[in-house]
């Protein structure tokens, strides 16, 4: 009799953890399993899980091409909201839901966001588990265990069990799009760009998914066919924007208030570059007075070293020669095209 009393005893104890959505700590005595088993049965008792150990609570069938596995849809266009059991979000791809929450930063990027599947990119099983079976244009809200948080993959469920420790989440996915080659996603993207916003048609003209228009030549006192001398010092002002317009960094100081990203911090002041006439990989953004100064992304660093004295332009490129894969922090997102407006300009005198 005791012995059942006990453990009936357990089973409540797991019911309040789940049922106050407090996760369980190494010295609760409760399993991570037990408690989101709790929780799924107190919250969700009508959801099945999937053959991974998924629950599907909410589905909205789309009535596009099924996304199956990495080989049918490397790379995915998706929305999402992410929480954890309690309800609070703590990722967010959409405008409004973060403008709800409070933490709305009109620098940042809302909209759909590449997932890919390939080379070496994996998604998290349980994530996979979701997407795998939907179809283009649905929507589907997906319970995820702590334990399918994984980018690893495992034999059976029990090897999640056994050798994972996450948070347990809920995903709530759209599938906006496949995308079967990215990089002819963006140089789509960035064709059809710099048609809509200059003047005419312009070809990659400085290197591969590189475009370069010129908005102030050389000046008169300038050559413009002799590059700066190597380690020299060259001042220059850029705006950094990505294609949707809102700009991302700058060093001009009305230009940083305009798009709310202006910092009390910053100097707002032309930024030096210490000059290499042979090899545009060298040049080195803020360097002078001996400081070593920092690397620049390829598109940019070649742009730059192809104008000449006081010129002014925008460079506009892919992924390829920016932030890749990875992308840059919350303003800039993964396999995103960027432009940039560059001006070589004279230092300030104090």
């Amino acid at each position: 009799m005791n012995r059942i009393i006990s453990y009936s005893a357990s089973l409540l104890a797991v019911a309040a953890l789940a049922g106050c959505a407090v996760e369980p700590s190494e010295s609760s005595g409760v399993s991570a399993k037990a408690y989101f088993d709790a929780w799924m049965q107190i919250n969700h008792p009508e959801a099945e899980p999937t053959e991974l150990g998924t629950y599907v609570i909410e589905d909205e069938e789309g009535s596009g091409a099924l996304v199956g596995d990495e080989e049918q849809s490397p790379y995915l266009l998706v929305r999402y909201i992410v929480s954890g059991l309690d309800g609070n979000i703590s990722n967010t791809s959409e405008e409004s839901v973060a403008q709800q929450l409070g933490t709305y930063d009109p620098s940042y990027f809302y909209g759909p966001r590449v997932w890919a599947r390939v080379d070496g990119n994996t998604l998290y099983a349980g994530v996979e588990d979701a997407v795998s079976t939907m179809r283009v244009g649905g929507r589907r809200k997906t319970v995820i265990p702590g334990w399918l948080m994984t980018t690893s993959r495992y034999d059976s469920p029990q090897d999640y069990i056994d050798n994972v420790s996450g948070s347990n989440s809920i995903y709530d996915i759209t599938v906006e799009g496949v995308v079967e080659d990215i990089e002819k996603w963006e140089l789509d993207a960035l064709a059809a760009y710099v048609q809509s916003h200059f003047s005419k048609e312009k070809d990659d003209t400085l290197k591969y998914g590189l475009y370069y228009v010129q908005h102030k030549k050389p000046g008169p006192d300038d050559d413009d066919t002799v590059a700066f001398a190597t380690d020299s010092t060259v001042y220059i002002n850029y705006i950094g924007r990505r294609l949707d317009g809102q700009v991302f960094d700058t060093n001009i100081r009305d230009t940083a208030k305009r798009y709310d990203i202006f910092s009390s911090s910053a100097e707002y002041e032309p930024v030096a570059v210490t000059w290499n006439k042979d090899d545009y990989k060298e040049l080195k953004m803020g360097a002078s007075s001996g400081s070593s100064g920092s690397s620049m992304i390829d598109g940019f660093a070649y742009a730059l070293w192809k104008m000449r004295g006081h010129e002014a332009g925008t460079c506009i490129f892919y992924s390829g020669l920016g932030y890749g894969s990875s992308g840059s922090g919350s303003r800039i997102p993964e396999y995103s095209p960027l432009q940039f407006y560059i001006e070589i300009v004279d230092k300030e005198e104090d």
